[in-house]
């Protein structure tokens, strides 16, 4: 799954008629851009579109044009046309054409399908759409979540109707939570060659083995008329990882507290089940017969069933120390998420959008990212991750082709651009000072005064005595902030610290000769081959 071009047109929040041509050859592509041009936006506005396809029934969100690959080769391309403007009904707003790739890797005529074969069928399937579309955001808000909640309703209804099985696959649009790193740490343990998943817990985290872990389970609303049965009448593919989860357990030890239910913290009383498993020995048996991934699935399908209070877990460390894993960083825990959502979800044309997924990360992490990401999806032709990031880090190893500078110009349009250079060799300050962020520096307000106050005195043709007192004292005092001669220039800043010299040379002998500083300054320039 490539996501190849799309084009919003007026009617979406800030965005104004923005195009953006992707590069349909990368799997990473990341959308930068200051805050208000719509970053955010384009991510909520394709999750808005696929949600609308896969249901079928919905109106076209706004007016838009989309095209998208599907295929290990790029094998299909689906063109979808929309706006609320087309008609009355979903049928009349969305204009949908597909083409297929020929033997000389030319596309045939593009041809009309209509919405209704789009659509996903009963199954879960559709040829027309990808297979999967996960999504993650690091912010407080629910707005992006909210998308999510037909897809998850409908996934957790099919699980109290015991229709759910454990090797189907996730469902079609999944959000990814916080929470979801537990039940990835969990998953993680379950490895027995020591994937790419127990190397990162290693080499990453230094977390070197499972130690336990302590479940708490809460009565769910659906549950508070069966009162015989230990989990309330859990069923499906619930009640299996239940049931796997007992005879290898402490417990279960029932409670009855008060469980919070407003932001004042009252609430109401509720009944708890607690399950403690001692060691991974207890955890591989529980999962026996299981794949990590479905593991994964079972944990989570469990969640959806609001059964899961807490998950404590402990591990190991390379120093044999024992910690929670509530006890990692807010940055491990979302990059633990992220990438095991990768690890346990990624399928055949999958779209990943990530919107600010290196928040909390540490600099060495977020310049490692886009190498963790690659590491984590075994075959990238088939899957497009869209990134939004503030970090000039994140870029730093990307190719240009792989960035899109998100803006907006005078007239109110919003418009993506691929920059002028790649970042690759750029480092933070020529990042940070390039038409990727846009800084006229990255110095503090008081250094970047000075800069500029000799800057201006150096334009002049000539200085008065005052004027050429004051430029020694700001040199001077560059010099002690050790920015005297830093540039990103290199061959200006071989020239600055030329000019320096001989000018202290021709202050020794007592020379102060404006024209002939200037010839000295102009030999500089063409030893230097500057002119």
């Amino acid at each position: 799954m490539k996501v190849d071009f799309l084009k919003i047109r007026d009617g979406f929040k800030n965005i104004h008629n923005l195009e953006i041509d992707f590069d349909d050859k990368e799997l990473l592509t990341v959308l930068i851009g200051r805050n208000g041009s719509g970053k955010s936006n384009v991510i909520e506005a394709l999750v808005r579109i696929f949600r609308a396809l896969d249901l079928g029934d919905e109106q076209a969100p706004f007016s838009y044009k989309l095209i998208y690959l599907l295929g290990a080769d790029n094998e299909k391309m689906i063109e979808v046309d929309a706006s609320p403007d087309y008609g009355s009904t979903p049928h009349q707003q969305h204009k949908i054409k597909v083409a297929i790739k020929q033997e000389d890797n030319t596309y045939s005529k593009l041809e009309p399908v209509a919405l209704s074969k789009v659509r996903r069928d009963t199954k879960g399937g559709s040829e027309y759409l990808p297979q999967h579309l996960f999504a993650y955001y690091s912010g407080p808000s629910d707005r992006l979540e909210d998308l999510f909640k037909p897809h998850r309703i409908k996934f957790y209804n099919q699980l109290l109707k015991n229709k759910v099985k454990i090797e189907d696959e996730v469902r079609p649009l999944f959000y990814a939570k916080p929470f979801h790193s537990q039940f990835v740490l969990l998953a993680f343990f379950l490895n027995q060659q020591h994937g790419v998943g127990r190397e990162f817990l290693a080499e990453q985290l230094g977390i070197k083995d499972f130690h336990s872990v302590h479940f708490v389970f809460r009565r769910p609303d659906w549950g508070k008329n069966n009162k015989r049965d230990t989990f309330w009448g859990a069923r499906g593919v619930v009640r299996e990882f239940l049931d796997r989860l007992l005879p290898y357990s402490y417990g279960p030890v029932k409670s009855t507290r008060e469980e919070a239910t407003s932001l004042t913290g009252k609430g109401v009383d509720n009944e708890f089940v607690h399950l403690f498993l001692p060691d991974i020995h207890g955890l591989k048996k529980v999962a026996k017969g299981l794949k990590p991934k479905d593991f994964f699935k079972m944990l989570e399908s469990t969640l959806l069933s609001e059964l899961i209070d807490s998950v404590n877990i402990k591990v190991k460390l390379h120093n044999d120390e024992i910690v929670s894993f509530s006890e990692l960083s807010e940055g491990e825990q979302q990059l633990l998420t992220v990438l095991g959502l990768l690890e346990f979800t990624v399928e055949d044309d999958s779209l990943f959008l990530l919107d600010e997924p290196d928040t909390h990360l540490n600099p060495a992490w977020a310049a490692k990212y886009h190498t963790f990401l690659k590491r984590f999806i075994p075959n990238q032709k088939f899957c497009h991750i869209l990134m939004v990031t503030h970090h000039p880090l994140a870029i730093a190893e990307l190719d240009k082709q792989q960035i899109q500078v998100i803006r907006n110009n005078q007239e109110g349009q919003s418009i993506a651009e691929v920059p002028a250079e790649s970042p690759i060799g750029m480092g933070v300050n020529g990042i940070l000072t390039s038409d990727m962020f846009g800084m006229a520096t990255t110095l503090d307000r008081h250094t970047s005064g000075v800069i500029e106050k000799r800057r201006t005195l150096l334009e002049k043709e000539s200085l008065s005595e005052n004027e050429t007192k004051k430029l020694r004292k700001l040199n001077g005092s560059l010099e002690r902030l050790g920015y005297g001669y830093t540039h990103p220039d290199e061959d200006y800043r071989q020239f600055l610290i030329s000019r320096k010299r001989a000018m202290d040379a021709m202050d020794s002998k007592g020379i102060d000769d404006t024209q002939y500083r200037l010839k000295i300054i102009e030999n500089i320039l063409k030893t230097k081959g500057l002119v």
